[in-house]
């Protein structure tokens, strides 16, 4: 099941018509972790961080299924927010979706991608074993890159 799942996704650049379906992720995914460290959701953050990062939709067939956020910063490529459907959370979206972030990083050029993610948050495990690692940590959140690897000439 979860093969036809991974088979069918696609990623599609985010519309105004999208906005409403990904803040309400983003706001009730993050809400335990907003909760946990005493902060309410800021929809004017999140508005002004929609023109700012490239937004794409994880979508499978046509379902929109997650939320895929980069931005440039620097040198490297800024995986700023990745969110999936609870129905779909642990089937391989998120891995997929980390691997198209890599995939874009080397189609870009970017030296490397880089994240935030809580200490709390199991994706940290996902990150590692897609080849991130934690650079520093700072009040709970670890900072995660990954560097692909130079070419074998």
């Amino acid at each position: 099941m979860a093969g036809a799942l991974i088979a069918s996704l696609t990623l599609r650049p985010a519309t105004a018509h999208d906005f409403a379906f990904c803040e309400h992720l983003s706001r009730t995914n993050m809400a335990g972790y907003r909760a946990a460290r005493g902060f309410a959701w800021d929809p004017a953050r999140f508005r002004a961080s929609w023109t700012e990062f490239e937004n794409l939709m994880i979508v499978a067939g046509d379902e929109a299924i997650g939320l895929l956020r980069l931005l440039p910063e620097g040198e490297a490529l800024g995986l700023r927010d990745l969110q999936i459907v609870p129905a779909r959370q642990r089937q391989g979206v998120g891995g997929w979706a980390v691997r198209q972030a890599q995939a874009i990083t080397l189609q870009r050029g970017h030296r490397r991608l880089q994240l935030r993610v809580y200490v709390e948050n199991a994706a940290r495990v996902l990150y590692a074993r897609l080849g991130f690692a934690v650079e520093s940590e700072a009040e709970g959140t670890l900072h995660m890159a990954w560097t692909p690897r130079p070419a074998v000439r």
